[in-house]
């Protein structure tokens, strides 16, 4: 083994190369550090600007009634100075000089014939305002039940389409008629050509309702909980149209327990929703006819199918 012997020389050089060494590893870290602070301050500038345009983006739509209404009635299509006047029931001053804001934030346009219209962010944001609109109109029509049920049954992307539901109704039972909704959910399924629904809580009516329209050829799906399951099961094997069970009925089983009770049907839909003390409310239920609220029923038992299991009848 070999000894290397410094000499003084030597190891001045040395110490002073790592000096050099370090110390243009001290400058390459401070300039890092700089260039993150300004890329930091350039993206903070970045951010309160974009925060700046947003909130003069929700001043111009929410905060003027007159706004709002331009911008929902170009959404129909372009219109005139004076069909604009006549829709807002407004001075031309006061419409004009609503425009030329919309304008400045480009969500509206002139074309070669003065007609006014929306760009394409223009519709964007209509499309937005509209289903806030419809939104606000379900929940204003329908306070109380939402403010009093449970709505974790309810994914996020059902509530956001929650203006799907804004023509629907409650059906209440009373101290003389405490099954007024479940009987008026019987007869009208009886008319349904199909049937898709939710199932954590369970009646042997329901299921012999549902047993009748099976042997009369109606297609049911259904998505039910383990417990739900098995009364089911018992229920099917006293039942004497057993077969049409097994060739109309389809059963998926789900882990959860689903807050929600519902039944979407080709004609309507009937929403029923848990207390907060964990009950089920059998007395009130939501129901709707229109097509927007069958299509939003539609997508919550497809989110619930996704989350279950196929079972087959034995």
């Amino acid at each position: 083994m070999t000894t290397k012997v410094w000499g003084r020389a030597d190891l001045n050089e040395t110490l002073l190369t790592r000096r050099r060494n370090g110390g243009r590893e001290e400058q390459k870290q401070l300039l890092l550090t700089k260039r993150r602070s300004a890329l930091t301050g350039a993206q903070d500038e970045a951010l309160l600007a974009s925060q700046a345009d947003v909130a003069e983006m929700l001043r111009l739509v929410i905060c003027s009634d007159l706004r709002k209404t331009l911008i929902l009635s170009l959404k129909q299509g372009t219109r005139t100075l004076p069909g604009l006047r006549k829709k807002t029931r407004t001075n031309s001053t006061a419409v004009i000089h609503a425009l030329r804001e919309l304008e400045k934030e480009h969500l509206t346009c002139q074309d070669s014939k003065r007609n006014y219209g929306l760009t394409n962010t223009g519709n964007i944001i209509a499309l937005q305002l509209e289903n806030f609109a419809r939104t606000a109109s379900a929940i204003t029509q329908l306070g109380k039940f939402w403010l009093e049920h449970d709505l974790s049954g309810i994914p996020e992307d059902a509530l956001k389409n929650l203006g799907c539901l804004q023509n629907a109704e409650v059906l209440t039972s009373t101290a003389t008629d405490v099954f007024n909704a479940f009987w008026t959910f019987i007869a009208l399924v009886e008319d349904a050509k199909t049937i898709q629904g939710v199932a954590p809580v369970f009646t042997p009516d329901l299921f012999e309702a549902y047993a009748e329209l099976a042997a009369k050829g109606t297609p049911i799906e259904l998505v039910v909980t383990s417990e739900v399951h098995e009364n089911m099961l018992e229920l099917a094997d006293q039942s004497t149209v057993k077969e049409p069970l097994k060739t109309n009925f389809t059963l998926f089983v789900i882990e959860e327990s689903p807050r929600t009770a519902f039944t979407v049907t080709d004609y309507f839909l009937m929403v029923g929703l848990f207390r907060f003390n964990g009950s089920y409310d059998y007395s009130d239920q939501l129901l709707s006819y229109s097509a927007d609220g069958i299509r939003w029923g539609q997508k919550l038992f497809d989110h619930y199918v996704r989350a279950s299991r196929q079972f087959e009848l034995p």
